[in-house]
């Protein structure tokens, strides 16, 4: 982890929707309430359990979201990209522990905002506050999802839903690289990693992807998003 030199806000040409409804101003006091850390892969953004001071905001990379448990294995809740902000669950909360962990899956840039600047633009900025209230109803609906494929599906259907959602809403291609390990995507459907390494095995011997030097293609679309529904 290292400071950088940030960009300042108003110049910055990877602001997500929310800041582009900021004014001047408003982008000046972001830009002097921030700090811009690297951050290499694997290495943990907020730990579980630390106070919240700040909310993070993904300039580039790809972060994981997972709550840490006693057992020999973490859940991932969801998987960010770029252009989100991180933690908004701790505004205007008294209780200001970190409920989950977050780490680079790969080298990333963060921009570290301190969490009063962003309730005080939520306050004063009804655009910008639209933009957050947005981000969290993305969040709570794939929250919902994630927990009726948890609950409710087999191994083959927790996978398809996985491979689906890293396609379409994460890395937007049918062709991606995988930015998480076999690990992550066990603790990310909530299987052992051999179940998901059989399952992966099964799912490219039917054609319905290929997993080839570190890249995942869906080659049948259709198919796997029959798995999914069925279960």
């Amino acid at each position: 982890m290292n400071t950088s030199q940030a960009t300042k806000c108003a110049e910055c040409k990877e602001k997500s929707l929310c800041f582009k409804q900021l004014n001047e101003d408003e982008l000046n006091l972001t830009n002097v309430n921030k700090v811009q850390i690297q951050f290499k892969k694997g290495e943990i953004i907020s730990k579980q359990g630390s106070f919240v001071t700040h909310i993070m905001y993904l300039k580039n990379g790809f972060a994981k979201v997972y709550k840490e448990t006693d057992l020999d294995h973490n859940l991932i809740l969801d998987i960010i990209p770029e252009g989100k902000l991180i933690g908004l669950t701790s505004l205007y909360n008294n209780d200001n522990i970190a409920r989950f962990s977050v780490a680079a899956l790969e080298n990333s840039t963060v921009c570290s905002i301190d969490r009063n600047t962003i309730e005080k633009l939520i306050q004063q900025n009804s655009q910008f506050a639209k933009t957050v209230i947005s981000s969290l109803n993305e969040e709570s609906l794939q929250f919902y999802d994630k927990m009726a494929s948890l609950t409710q599906k087999q191994m083959n259907g927790r996978v398809a839903d996985a491979l689906i959602y890293l396609s379409e809403s994460i890395l937007k291609s049918p062709k991606f690289k995988m930015i998480l390990s076999r690990k992550d995507l066990a603790d990310f459907t909530g299987m052992s990693m051999m179940s998901v390494v059989r399952t992966l095995k099964d799912l490219k011997a039917e054609g319905i992807i290929e997993d080839e030097k570190g890249f995942i293609e869906i080659k049948n679309k259709t198919f796997l998003k029959q798995i999914s529904q069925k279960g």
